[in-house]
């Protein structure tokens, strides 16, 4: 069951799409307002500080909830058994009062319902962790993976993008404890992470370009962004070699790394394959991470290897980044390989998958022949042709 209302998402998307192609030009203001009418019915929407202040109430709200739940529980079961199981029904009564906010008010991450869904996974680890207790159980992967379940359902339920990347890294941690038990899981650990990484954002990429994805993109979009810079940081040489110090509680300075060349070379391959995906499938994202890639893989190879002085280093590069800056800005001045330098918003949900089926049902294209959908634009990363 998804908590939010899927419509008013959908219709918050095609105002915001109408609002941008009627500032290129694409729609006249008559297509405009006949589509800000067709979808006027929003979820509530407010700026960040009210935002912020909603998230303090609601924190607030849950807590003195809890503090009087505690003192009842006191007069009557001292037992943390007896605490734990009415902290989880407490958490069971928010959650169904929540739903209920959700579809009277129309909330849509507005601050109080993030606050109360994160209160909530609280109000169940009391639970897992009596379980844990009772079973004896000594490894603290076993209790990350007791709490896998309330993640998982919490983010098909309300596809909420910080519950989405814990349930990312809980399960890396998990893998990551097992291999750590062995000598040799250690040496293999950081392939392992680049594999568990690079096989997510596959994953979440060709889901993402599905319809179904509509309700889960902020979610898929930040654990893509989390699983790239991982499959990066898993092979950056200079990880590798800092953490294998630390695992191993070696003496400083970390000493050298087994298959060193070959992590030398994923420290500056990585980035160079993010540049090309990037332009390939014309993503603005990718490309960032690819050149935040180059800038640490330099970095990383200055850290151990320094050529020039810092201040030098640093000077020199800035007169590089400018100069490449100046000569990319003018030569995107006319559209290149689809790309150019004229401010665009990078949207990143299917348009015809989205609004359009609606729109053209009812407004005619403009005179100049804009022709709406038909395109391979899906959410969570974009594809090669639009």
């Amino acid at each position: 069951m998804k908590a939010y209302n899927e419509t008013l998402l959908r219709n918050e998307y095609a105002q915001a799409l109408a609002q941008r192609l009627k500032k290129e030009g694409k729609l006249n203001d008559t297509q405009n307002l006949e589509i800000q009418k067709l979808h006027a019915d929003l979820p509530y929407n407010t700026n960040i500080f009210i935002k912020i202040l909603l998230f303090l109430f609601g924190c607030l709200g849950f807590g003195m909830g809890g503090s009087l739940m505690a003192m009842f529980i006191v007069g009557f079961n001292e037992s943390f058994w007896g605490f734990a199981i009415v902290s989880a029904f407490y958490g069971i009564g928010a959650i169904i009062l929540l739903i209920f906010l959700i579809r009277d008010r129309k909330l849509y991450f507005s601050g109080i319902d993030n606050a109360v869904i994160y209160c909530v996974l609280g109000a169940f680890m009391p639970l897992v962790y009596q379980i844990y207790e009772t079973l004896h159980l000594q490894e603290p992967w076993l209790a990350a993976l007791l709490f896998l379940p309330f993640l998982l359902l919490t983010i098909y339920v309300f596809g909420e993008p910080i519950i989405a990347l814990s349930a990312f890294l809980t399960v890396l941690f998990i893998i990551a404890s097992l291999f750590m038990k062995h000598p040799l899981g250690k040496a293999l650990l950081p392939f392992v992470l680049m594999i568990c990484a690079g096989i997510t954002y596959g994953l979440l990429h060709r889901f993402s370009q599905k319809k179904e994805s509509f309700y889960w993109t902020t979610a898929l979009e930040w654990t893509s962004i989390v699983a790239m810079v991982l499959f990066y940081a898993a092979g950056n040489y200079y990880v590798v070699r800092e953490a294998n110090a630390a695992l191993n509680n070696l003496p400083a300075p970390a000493p050298e790394i087994a298959f060193a060349p070959l992590f030398w070379g994923l420290t500056f391959v990585v980035p160079v394959l993010y540049l090309y995906l990037g332009f390939r499938w014309r993503d603005r994202l990718v490309l960032l991470l690819g050149l935040l890639g180059v800038v640490a893989s330099v970095m990383t190879y200055r850290f151990y290897h320094a050529v020039l002085p810092t201040e030098w280093g640093m000077v020199l590069g800035g007169l590089v980044a400018v100069v490449v800056a100046i000569f990319v800005i003018r030569q995107l001045k006319t559209p290149r390989f689809g790309f150019s330098n004229l401010p665009e918003e990078n949207e990143k949900i299917g348009i015809e998958t989205v609004i359009l089926s609606q729109m053209t049902q009812n407004i005619q294209a403009a005179d100049h022949g804009l022709k709406l959908g038909g395109g391979d634009f899906g959410g969570g990363g974009a594809g090669e042709k639009y």
